[in-house]
């Protein structure tokens, strides 16, 4: 009996090691984001519309990246088009928040759900500096 264990033992450790190895190119997911839920961008320098759809339908406002500081007041609206931004007694649309002139440079992190869309206006139609913004 003990001449059968011994290499039945064996044969088991060894078909689990040639598993673990032949399955080797499996690659694990890294990072916490799922496919389809990744942020995306929009940059703005320079010339830019004074009010701008980044997003229509349900999203979410991921954060503001401004790499160079701009003269004009930016407004983000939670609204479905462009000219519900435009409107302020809108019922169609909500001010997500107002950037003023005087924002330093950095990254402002939102993280706030829009029902409607995202609508970026801006008091000037040319920039002084660069903006971005990341929604999904």
């Amino acid at each position: 009996m003990k001449k059968i264990i011994l290499p039945a033992l064996l044969l088991v450790v060894g078909l689990l090691a040639g598993l673990l190895i032949g399955r080797s190119d499996i690659k694990l997911p890294v990072g916490s984001v799922t496919v389809g839920n990744e942020y995306q961008y929009n940059q703005y320098s320079g010339t830019v519309a004074t009010t701008t759809l980044l997003k229509h339908g349900p999203s979410t406002l991921g954060s503001v990246i401004i790499t160079e500081d701009t003269a004009a007041v930016i407004e983000i609206y939670d609204c479905a088009t462009t000219t519900e931004a435009l409107v302020a007694s809108s019922t169609y649309s909500t001010l997500i928040t107002r950037l003023q002139t005087t924002m330093a440079e950095g990254v402002y992190t939102f993280d706030v759900q829009a029902n409607r869309g995202i609508v970026v206006s801006s008091s000037l139609t040319t920039l002084a500096g660069d903006i971005t913004f990341t929604y999904r």
